[in-house]
């Protein structure tokens, strides 16, 4: 039926012998919008606590397991009234609220679906109970009945409309960490609201953590502080001094003042390297200027003595920045995540705040250099057409091309073997692989397939493929490990790219024959900004 337009119908009815009544008599009526015709365009999923933080016991929280408070939040973002009788989550957690008591969803307001309604409001209040629709379960019938730590699928439906929201959370690169067992939820940006049906919130990049430990649940969120931030990092520090005789290292960790005013650490900001125990070290009272720098070693400072604290592991691990005054505005303020490090180069933002990390020349407690030139990752073909002929399914023809932007041959490989691509495929370049200045090398998902549509060989072939809704590729090398006492082999990343086939990325090369082509191989551009790619048509090797 057209909504609108006017009908005239008649009836009749079966009694109970099988017999038909008389037809009656004709009945007009106008056919009007299906219930839920504005569920697309305005319900959305404004929050979800994964891996909360667990019980303060002090404050009155139930003793139980700190998944037993996770929740997820929806938003009516439209101006009327929303009816959600035919709306349910069947995937990551599984909720009907044609089975709640509460249905109707007013315009701006909140509705909550929680793990466990009586934790959740022993943390957050009885104030919040009439917006909680219920309990969920899991879509699979687990007996935990949570949403997974390490991340799932969440699906959001509508019986007659279809998929509402449908996102791949995790707790991988790229994604919030702090939201993960540190108590800060994931909100998505602005940004990706509107696209949520269109699988926006797919892309760790359109989240951000909440504000605050514990999150905002039936409230927006409000927006974070950008004050005092994490700015370089020095963990590969191999160190001997006779009067200092405990320590084999002297990593170092700057902190930059990005906000518009003067800001004193108090004794309530912390640094850790363990999201379960933030406050390892306590920041002595220190006044950092606007714009301006202050940085903290191992032996004077956050491993001082050398049995309190933290050092920082060369092979990889996090950061963590926190402001913990044991109030509401408890929050990890900046972290960061890395792999394995060079010897004596710092890992940072460029520019000093910047969004994107880089391997730099260290530069402790002054405004960070520029990058280190390296390899790239130049050109991904994640979703390739088929070809004409085929004797291959399209996903045959992926390819990564990497290219050297220095005037000089570089060895893709070191003393502890060659480099390799990970994440998304694996591959191990040949031992003794080195790239001239100014050229490409070309790795393929299968060297027959690619051959067949471009006329030459490449120069190897990857294992697995490349995810065609999204996913991290890295191209990595190999450190020697501190032996005996840490055997982890430090791999150090040259470029990543951690892609999306979702807003801010470009559509064009998700299946329409155009490649992700990089706007600038200048490593002081990252492969993780989704602005320095674009989609065309497929150039591997040029």
């Amino acid at each position: 039926m057209t909504p609108g337009k006017t009908y005239r119908v008649r009836c009749r009815m079966m009694d109970n012998t099988g017999r038909w009544s008389h037809w009656s008599d004709p009945n007009q009526f106008i056919a009007g919008e299906p219930l839920s015709v504005s569920i697309l365009d305005n319900l959305r999923i404004t929050e979800v606590m994964y891996n909360p933080a667990p019980p303060n016991i002090a404050k009155g929280e139930m003793d139980v397991d700190n998944d037993q408070f996770e929740f997820v939040e929806l938003k009516n973002i439209g101006d009327e009234s929303l009816n959600l009788t035919h709306v349910s989550f069947v995937e990551g957690i599984a909720f009907d609220f044609g089975t709640s008591p509460v249905k109707n969803l007013a315009p701006e307001a909140f509705l909550l679906v929680v793990r466990n309604k009586a934790a959740f409001e022993s943390r957050y209040g009885a104030a919040l109970s009439g917006r909680i629709a219920g309990e969920y379960s899991t879509a699979q019938d687990k007996d935990d009945r949570k949403l997974s730590n390490s991340g799932e699928t969440v699906r959001l439906e509508d019986y007659f409309n279809g998929v509402i929201a449908e996102f791949d959370y995790n707790d991988g690169r790229g994604w919030p960490i702090s939201a993960d067992g540190g108590g800060h939820s994931l909100v998505p940006l602005d940004s990706a609201l509107a696209g949520q049906p269109n699988g926006s919130c797919k892309y760790g990049g359109n989240w951000r953590a909440s504000r605050n430990i514990n999150g905002t649940p039936g409230a927006d969120d409000p927006a974070g502080v950008i004050d005092i931030m994490i700015n370089e990092i020095m963990a590969h520090t191999d160190y001997s001094n006779p009067a200092n005789p405990d320590y084999d290292s002297n990593d170092w960790i700057e902190l930059y003042n990005a906000s518009g005013s003067d800001i004193v650490l108090d004794g309530d900001w912390y640094l850790s390297d363990d999201i379960d125990q933030l406050k390892k070290w306590a920041i002595p009272n220190t006044l950092i200027s606007s714009g301006d720098h202050a940085s903290f070693d191992e032996i004077t400072g956050f491993h001082n003595p050398i049995t309190s604290g933290f050092g920082l592991n060369k092979a990889g691990e996090q950061v963590f920045l926190s402001y913990l005054p044991g109030t509401s505005e408890d929050r990890i303020v900046d972290y960061v995540k890395f792999k394995g490090q060079q010897s004596f180069v710092s890992w940072g933002r460029y520019a000093d705040g910047g969004d994107y990390w880089f391997a730099l020349v260290p530069s402790r407690s002054g405004a960070n250099a520029n990058p280190i030139l390296s390899v790239v990752i130049s050109e991904v073909m994640y979703n390739p057409l088929p070809a004409p002929s085929d004797a291959y399914n399209n996903q045959e023809y992926e390819y990564v091309e990497l290219y050297n932007p220095t005037t000089q041959p570089v060895d893709l490989f070191s003393d502890q073997g060659p480099w390799q691509l990970d994440g998304a495929v694996s591959y191990t370049l040949a031992p003794t692989t080195s790239i001239g200045g100014g050229e490409f090398i070309v790795i393929a998902r299968n060297a027959a397939a690619f051959y067949d549509k471009y006329g030459f060989y490449p120069d190897g072939q990857f294992q697995g493929n490349l995810s065609n809704g999204g996913e991290r590729l890295t191209l990595e090398w190999p450190e020697a490990p501190d032996l005996p006492d840490n055997p982890d082999i430090p791999w150090v990343i040259a470029d990543e790219v951690i892609y999306g086939d979702y807003a801010p990325w470009p559509a064009s090369a998700d299946g329409g024959g155009r490649a992700l082509h990089r706007t600038s191989t200048d490593t002081a551009i990252s492969g993780n900004d989704p602005t320095n790619w674009y989609g065309a048509a497929p150039s591997p090797g040029e």
